[in-house]
């Protein structure tokens, strides 16, 4: 296979502090940025129930001031590096990251490495901050698209650290003090549980004294047992109802734990079904029923499990119909199969969104990191790009065939969705 684009995996270099801090790091010396990103594994998933939320605000509390640093300062530093810094919380991880320019380095090192190793945690700071996650979490309520998702999860893995909603509820928030958040920080933010990754054009000696400078004096280890192995619940429903102009649908099937090899199977199923203006949702539902104006497939890997799922929104009239033709699609697929011109023009749109990612250095820091924190492993392009092209129709129709062996998931928020219960009786 001719590849044209620039990927040296001869030139990542990887290296472990003594504290057992993991960095890997990929030059690429014909750009004038570097993308910086400090993973540390930790997400709502490795919460005990009365931890709800803390990943989280421990990842907002880093920004609102260090023993050094106030928060104006924080803000000060980061508009000077190009404003940039950011960091987010997830299911298996939190991440802080930065893009600067090359001669940035050091500084944008040394103040991330702030952030994590000394945050303030300043009561005061605390107290204002819960309102600002409590107006986070009523945001993400009036998005109905993100927050059937959310029962998604919740319903697919009830009874599983899974199902801790990463923002945490308004009263778990309200309630915690500086003790919580200094406690859960012992317990997770441990170097051995910490993965640099840097991306970019940056000179090697002064990246590895930066690193051993800001990150090699922290000490600690971690006593958390590994995450289990997840199997997404068959059959599970959750139906809101809410007074939206339209009924937002969720099917949900079992996917892949993050880094088995059957999610480029999947991600090519979800885009031969959903993922694009050509996918089978999207003309049979919006083309040619006129049913819906989004509609869509996701495959959503994590630490030990993984979902796949099936979205549309639309006028309540057309939801159960919707829901039906949904449901239709995806047995139609693995009943009848799909053509070779399907699976060629599905691949190349793949790998035309795969190759174009690789022109930013972002996109390339962020699996490297992801890979090496999660699985101990380098993350390869070449390698998914090689295993993509060997998939075939028949594997794709047998994952189908697979996933159709389940009662898939539903969740529905909107006017009168009680009625769709029906359409799985």
């Amino acid at each position: 296979m001719n590849t044209p684009y620039a990927f040296h995996p001869e030139r990542i270099v990887t290296w472990t502090l003594d504290n057992g801090l993991r960095v890997i790091a990929e030059p690429l010396p014909f750009i004038a940025t570097v993308s910086v990103g400090v993973f540390v594994h930790t997400g709502s998933m490795m919460e005990s129930p009365d931890e709800e939320g803390l990943a989280h605000f421990m990842e907002h509390m880093a920004f609102k001031g260090t023993e050094s640093r106030s928060n104006l300062q924080i803000a000060l530093e980061t508009d000077l590096l190009g404003g940039r810094l950011n960091a987010y919380t997830s299911k298996d991880h939190t991440c802080y990251h930065n893009k600067v320019i090359s001669e940035d380095l050091s500084k944008t090192l040394d103040l991330i490495g702030d952030l994590i190793l000394h945050p303030a945690l300043n009561e005061e700071e605390m107290i204002k901050e819960r309102s600002v996650i409590c107006e986070e979490i009523a945001m993400d309520e009036d998005d109905p698209e993100s927050l059937v998702a959310e029962y998604m999860v919740r319903a697919q893995y009830a009874g599983t650290p899974m199902e801790h909603p990463i923002l945490g509820s308004r009263e778990q928030v309200s309630a915690y003090l500086p003790a919580d958040l200094m406690r859960f920080r012992e317990t997770h933010y441990t170097p051995d549980r910490c993965v640099i990754a840097v991306c970019g054009a940056y000179d090697e000696q002064e990246l590895r004294d930066t690193i051993q400078r800001v990150f090699g004096a922290w000490s600690g280890t971690s006593a958390l047992d590994p995450l289990p192995s997840l199997t997404a619940l068959d059959g599970q429903k959750v139906l809101l109802d809410r007074d939206t102009e339209q009924t937002h649908l969720c099917l949900g099937y079992p996917g892949f734990a993050y880094g088995k090899k059957e999610n480029l199977t999947l991600d090519l199923l979800s885009a031969i079904l959903g993922s694009s203006a050509s996918a089978r949702l999207f003309q049979r539902i919006r083309e040619e029923l006129g049913m819906a104006y989004t509609v869509y497939s996701y495959n959503a890997p994590v630490e030990g499990s993984g979902q796949f799922c099936l979205y549309a929104a639309s006028s309540p009239e057309n939801a159960l119909n919707v829901l039906k033709e949904m449901d239709r699609e995806m047995k139609r697929l693995a009943r009848d199969g799909i053509t070779q011109e399907e699976l060629e023009q599905s691949r190349k749109m793949m790998r035309i969104g795969y190759l174009m990612g690789l022109e930013s250095p972002g996109n390339r820091m962020m699996p490297m990191g992801h890979s090496l924190m999660l699985r101990n492993t380098r993350y390869s392009p070449e390698t998914a790009l090689a295993r993509m092209e060997k998939i075939t129709c028949e594997e794709i129709v047998d994952l189908a065939q697979s996933l159709c062996t389940h009662t898939p998931s539903l969740t529905a928020i909107g006017r009168d969705v009680q009625r769709l219960e029906v359409a799985y009786e």
